[in-house]
């Protein structure tokens, strides 16, 4: 990709345009070419017929690529001794520029198109980024604006170059083994395939170079496509959002992620957030089993209050200033969250800190539900391809996401019912509202739970769900 001066936009090469300067950059490819797939684009195609059983129990070698053109933390710090200009800017971005940050991923879709991802996981992660771009862009204005670098470049550097570099390296970085995430030329050719569809694995040799390797019983024939692994746990909004696709065969949103809010008029609210030390919500993860799983302490906050022994204090620090100190049931709660969870997990009264999770869990996950509901129809009504403003695939994509995030909040919503049925009846929950009600016959049911729950908006949102 080079940028067009004239155009003042950016132009995108075959990947065949890479070939030259690969090999006079030392990259050796063996028995593999740059080529064009067939609705992928630029991809790394095989030049001769391959097989890893062909090669007396060896690992077959498809591509190396010299260390020196690894982009990693260590290449980085290495180019900084020897360039003043560029160790100018990196020490004026501090721990910044210690880390590394044309796909059309999300962050480049129009106004219009990004509403049609209203409901999903991806509108709230894509608003929070673009926040975050922009600040990463003054503040590399800033920080850099006193080095001749900066200088030099100030004029014709702007908000989209940062945009470009933040979705070269967020589409391109591999996690590699022995050198961590880094930006690999030649093998980031390869496109995504995964499970067993994966053809070749990526390794660090002896020497510190970057190889590409057929992976065990894998035979490719001449011109097929020789493809890597993004990541086969990522979910579809990870991809869409990292990467700019999704397979059109995937058949499961794998994993999202759900904030959750403590409510306003929970007298405890600062104090929780201040403890939390964790991310503030959850993740839902399809088991494959017809079951879903899930994840994330910051809902264990939400389920306990003053009347359950949860308590704050403010003690002051050597310097003066003050720090906020939790206590369940007369001991210091330390680890936040997940403190709490291990606290709450001890607890006689175990089952009713789950039930109550889960009906908060439910609850937010019906009110996802209906966003995406709600907005549907209207989404699937929009005008879209050429002379529209929205195109095709960035439709399409849109639509499919909707549909795998539906799909998983459905069979979360049902699974969260199922296992609130059963904590109901638990003896434990069973004693607990008796206690609660003053009677020792009383039955353990939906509405009584919500009666039990820790504070008055808990209340308030089980009182809703049920």
């Amino acid at each position: 990709m080079i940028r067009d001066g004239k155009a003042a936009g950016w132009l995108q090469l075959p990947a065949e345009a890479l070939l030259p300067w690969a090999m006079l950059s030392g990259v050796a490819f063996h028995s593999v070419v740059p080529g064009t797939a067939v609705g992928r684009g630029g991809a790394l195609l095989a030049s001769e017929e391959l097989s890893s059983c062909t090669d007396h129990g060896a690992s077959v070698a498809l591509m190396t690529v010299p260390r020196d053109l690894i982009l990693s933390l260590e290449r980085v710090l290495e180019h900084a001794k020897v360039d003043k200009d560029f160790r100018e800017v990196l020490n004026g971005l501090g721990e910044f520029g210690r880390a590394l940050p044309l796909e059309l991923l999300p962050t480049f879709w129009t106004l219009n198109e990004l509403q049609l991802l209203v409901g999903t996981t991806l509108a709230p992660a894509v608003s929070s980024k673009l926040r975050s771009l922009q600040r990463e862009y003054e503040m590399l204005c800033q920080s850099a604006s006193q080095t001749r670098w900066y200088g030099v470049v100030r004029d014709h550097l702007d908000f989209d170059d940062w945009l470009q570099v933040d979705a070269m390296y967020r589409s391109r970085a591999l996690d590699f083994p022995g050198i961590g995430h880094c930006m690999v030329p030649c093998i980031d050719l390869a496109n995504h395939s995964p499970g067993e569809s994966t053809i070749a694995i990526y390794e660090k040799d002896d020497d510190g170079n970057a190889v590409l390797i057929l992976r065990d019983d894998k035979t490719v024939t001449e011109g097929e496509e020789v493809t890597i692994t993004y990541g086969d746990a990522k979910g579809a909004c990870e991809m869409l959002f990292s990467y700019g696709f999704l397979e059109p065969d995937r058949l499961s949103a794998e994993t999202l992620f759900l904030s959750l809010t403590i409510p306003d008029n929970d007298y405890y609210k600062s104090a929780k957030s201040q403890v939390a030390e964790c991310a503030p919500g959850f993740k839902l993860v399809d088991a494959r089993d017809g079951g879903i799983e899930w994840s994330g302490e910051f809902i264990w906050l939400l389920c306990v209050g003053e009347d359950d022994g949860l308590r704050f204090e403010l003690a002051k620090t050597v310097d003066g200033g003050e720090e906020m100190h939790a206590f369940f049931r007369d001991q210091e709660l330390t680890g936040g969250a997940v403190g709490l969870y291990d606290m709450l997990g001890k607890s006689e009264l175990w089952d009713v800190y789950r039930l109550r999770a889960i009906a908060v869990l439910q609850q937010r996950v019906f009110d996802q539900l209906q966003v995406l509901y709600s907005m549907q129809d209207g989404v699937e009504a929009v005008s879209h391809g050429e002379g529209t403003g929205i195109r095709d695939g960035q439709y399409e994509q849109a639509m499919q996401l909707r549909r795998l995030e539906f799909e998983l909040l459905e069979q979360a919503y049902e699974d969260f019912e199922r296992q609130k049925l059963e904590l109901a009846q638990s003896e434990v929950v069973g004693r607990y509202l008796a206690q609660v009600n003053g009677s020792s016959t009383h039955a353990p049911d939906e509405e009584g739970v919500v009666a039990a729950s820790a504070s008055d908006e808990q209340e308030a949102a089980e009182e809703d769900f049920s």
